[in-house]
């Protein structure tokens, strides 16, 4: 299934289990099939352990895994200056949890923006389904891609940031500006939210604590 042809939604962060009441329907979100979820706390599966369902009738929209979900406080901690290996997960989830689905069904292709610097788009593929690992990682990769010229005059505090994150690594200094150093102290990955720019895709938010 593509992800290009449904609207993306979140639900809600305050529990591993499907909520008991229909989950609010977005204003023109499709209806899909009956979906289960892994448990944030389960490992991957077969398709038959440690799943749970839905409530009958309830309407079917995309959501975000809670692991990805923008939060004030993130499950995940993961500074993009650093490699995925330096992700830590919050409230005891064992390192598993990164191989479960990104959304609540399986889909091939995931579509995120950068918030703040709306000139980087990104699209996350996987034919067996995009996972939460490979949401992380294309966002890390990304965010650590060089910068053309005309890129470099967007934001007039991007050299300071480049020098301070390339003071005590000349090879990183060597390969110039990237990305990344638009972010400026928000290095932090905060989750990812439903865009409002009516293009089927996710902003992904980044903060200077986690």
């Amino acid at each position: 299934m593509s992800y290009g042809s449904s609207t993306p939604a979140q639900y809600g962060r305050d529990s591993g289990h499907a909520s008991g009441s229909p989950a609010p329907m977005l204003p023109g979100a499709p209806r899909v099939n009956t979906v289960s979820l892994p448990h944030p706390n389960s490992s991957p599966h077969d398709g038959s352990a440690g799943q749970y369902d839905l409530p009958a009738g309830a309407p079917r929209i995309l959501a975000l895994n809670p692991l990805l979900s923008y939060a004030s406080v993130p499950p995940i901690y993961f500074n993009v200056l650093h490699d995925v290996r330096s992700i830590r997960l919050r409230n005891g989830c064992p390192p598993s949890s990164l191989q479960q689905p990104a959304l609540n069904q399986p889909v091939t292709c995931i579509r995120i923006r950068f918030a703040n610097l709306p000139f980087w788009s990104i699209e996350v593929s996987n034919p067996h389904g995009v996972t939460v690992l490979d949401v992380l990682l294309k966002i890390r990769e990304a965010l650590h891609r060089g910068v053309s010229p005309q890129e470099a005059t967007i934001s007039h505090t991007v050299s300071e940031y480049f020098r301070a994150r390339t003071r005590a690594d000349p090879s990183e200094y060597a390969q110039g500006v990237k990305r990344v150093d638009f972010l400026g102290s928000n290095v932090f990955f905060a989750g990812l939210s439903p865009s409002m720019d009516g293009q089927n895709r996710w902003d992904a938010h980044f903060v200077p604590t986690a």
